[in-house]
């Protein structure tokens, strides 16, 4: 079957730090979607966790950038990093469908982000503008994140697809905690991000 469209992926979240669970599951879903394209968005502030800590968006962009150089399906933007205020997903959908309006666009999320999906910012909006994809976690969680979005929003259910291949089995959380710990995190995270991360004194 021929494409007509570019395929484009965008990839959000805070990646901090990024890690190789995200770029698994980011090359899975490149093959099963077969991306021409996948588009890194780290994110400022999410507007339903403002108040939590986050490492300076600069810092985080930079270790993205570090993780996917080799991979020329793979770019990261800063629109969201450099936009004042929280980081709502319609407005970079909005920014980035300018450059490529005849694209077919597709959102890659973690199975997190669905618990409150239903609450995001023009989310009717946002399932028209892209196909929704979440990668699971291990454990069998995903089926049951899934059942309670039915459960609130059956609408927005019917828009969201679990991606086939690789689960997001690694947790920026416990890499952080590793690193206070002075504990080893180099079978979690590529070397350049482990270099950066020592270079800077990330995460102490």
């Amino acid at each position: 079957m021929s494409r007509k469209e570019m395929q484009i992926g965008v990839f959000g979240g805070t990646f901090d730090p990024i890690h190789r669970g995200h770029l698994d599951a980011a090359r899975a879903a490149c093959d099963f979607l077969n991306l021409d394209r996948l588009i890194w968005v780290p994110n400022r502030q999410s507007p339903l966790r403002l108040g939590e800590d986050r490492t300076p968006g600069s810092h985080r962009l930079a270790m993205v950038e570090c993780a996917i150089a080799g991979d020329e399906r793979f770019e990261v933007s800063d629109l969201e990093v450099n936009r004042e205020g929280p980081s709502y997903l319609i407005d970079t959908l909005e920014a980035l469908k300018k450059q490529h309006p005849k694209a077919e666009w597709h959102f890659l999320m973690g199975m997190d982000s669905l618990d409150t999906f239903d609450r995001w910012v023009r989310v009717e909006d946002i399932v028209k503008m892209v196909k929704v994809w979440v990668m699971p976690r291990p454990g069998g969680e995903a089926q049951r994140v899934v059942t309670h979005l039915e459960e609130r929003a059956p609408h927005l259910a019917k828009e969201v697809h679990l991606l086939e291949g690789p689960q997001l089995d690694i947790s920026a959380t416990e890499i952080r905690k590793r690193i206070e710990k002075g504990q080893p995190i180099t079978d979690l995270v590529p070397s350049e991000v482990s270099e950066y991360i020592s270079e800077h004194n990330l995460y102490n």
